[in-house]
């Protein structure tokens, strides 16, 4: 088992090296998404590509599909939970269970943990504690989305909290036409 560092790279678009525990660098991630066919890949420190992550579609629930030593093993879609989240992988059949608003995931294949993800005290980096290492390549590329979608729903609080904006289910609409009390 090994605990890896990833920067929260939300509105971030440069390279991001992944550190360890002993403040190694380990790997380097790379790329973007918003575009249809984007990608991250992750590469070790040599320079050898390990792993990518494709953007097969845009919208409220984004696809991704994720290649291995340039073969595509499986498929992650954002799912439509609002508080906790359970999110298919296909191919791999991982299932990650967590929760956006917090960054607290834990993702298994069969009834076995493979990776869990939270959040730094400091908000700068997220950790993954992976139980293989074969598993980390594709682990740190899947960390990265969910963070994404994580920092996402941080991003709107923020701006909510920001501009006092609050929506009151009590409260009627004012069209301007009639006048209430």
């Amino acid at each position: 088992m090994r605990t890896l560092y990833l920067k929260n790279r939300a509105n971030d678009h440069s390279a991001t090296i992944i550190h360890d525990n002993f403040d190694q660098a380990c790997y380097l991630l790379t790329g973007k998404w918003g575009l249809r066919n984007d990608a991250l890949s992750l590469y070790t420190m040599q320079g050898q590509l390990l792993a990518e992550l494709k953007q097969l579609s845009l919208g409220l629930m984004p696809k991704f599909a994720i290649y291995q030593n340039r073969q595509r093993i499986g498929t992650i879609g954002k799912s439509l939970g609002f508080v906790r989240e359970f999110i298919y992988i296909h191919g791999l059949n991982w299932v990650i269970v967590g929760n956006a608003f917090t960054n607290h995931y834990r993702v298994f294949r069969n009834n076995h943990l493979v990776f869990t993800m939270e959040p730094e005290q400091n908000g700068l980096y997220c950790r993954i504690t992976i139980n293989q290492q074969a598993d980390e390549p594709i682990a740190i590329l899947i960390a990265s989305v969910l963070n994404h979608w994580a920092n996402k729903h941080a991003t709107a609080r923020k701006w909510q909290r920001s501009h006092g904006w609050r929506w009151n289910r009590n409260s009627l609409p004012q069209l301007g036409c009639c006048k209430t009390k």
